[in-house]
C-alpha cells in the first residue's frame, strides 16, 4: 500500500477512535447524571435502570470497535495493514474504505460466513 493511502487510513482510524472515546466519555457523564434529578417513582427508576443498561451495552460494542481500530493501527506499524489474515493477499481499497478495520478480503470473509465462522 502506498504511503499516501496508508496515511489516509491512519487518519481515518484515529478519527474513528477519537469519536468512540468522546462518545464513551459523554455516555459516562450521562450515566452519572441519570437519576440525580430528584425523587423518582418506581416507573422512573425502572426506566433509568433500563437506560443505564443500554448505555453499558453500547460501551461494550464501542470497546470491541476500539480493539479493532487499535489492531488495525498496530498492523500499520508492522506493515501488515490491508493484508488478509486468512489468505495473506491484499484487501481491496474499496473494502478498506467501507470498513477500515477489515481483517479479511471479501472472498475469505464470504467463505467464513458460509461456514458460520
Amino acid at each position: 500500500m502506498k504511503k499516501q493511502e496508508l496515511e489516509f487510513f491512519r487518519k481515518r482510524l484515529l478519527k474513528m477512535r477519537e469519536d468512540i472515546l468522546t462518545k464513551a466519555k459523554k455516555l459516562k457523564e450521562d450515566s452519572y447524571n441519570l437519576g440525580t434529578d430528584g425523587i423518582q417513582d418506581m416507573a422512573d427508576a425502572a426506566s433509568n435502570t433500563y437506560t443505564a443498561d443500554i448505555l453499558m451495552s453500547i460501551s461494550d460494542n464501542d470497546l470491541t470497535n476500539l480493539k479493532d481500530i487499535d489492531g488495525a493501527l498496530d498492523k500499520m506499524v508492522k506493515a501488515a495493514y490491508g493484508i488478509c489474515e486468512e489468505c495473506e493477499e491484499k484487501i481491496s481499497e474499496k473494502r478498506l474504505e467501507a470498513n477500515p478495520v477489515a481483517r479479511y478480503c471479501i472472498t475469505c470473509k464470504r467463505q467464513m460466513e458460509q461456514k458460520g465462522i
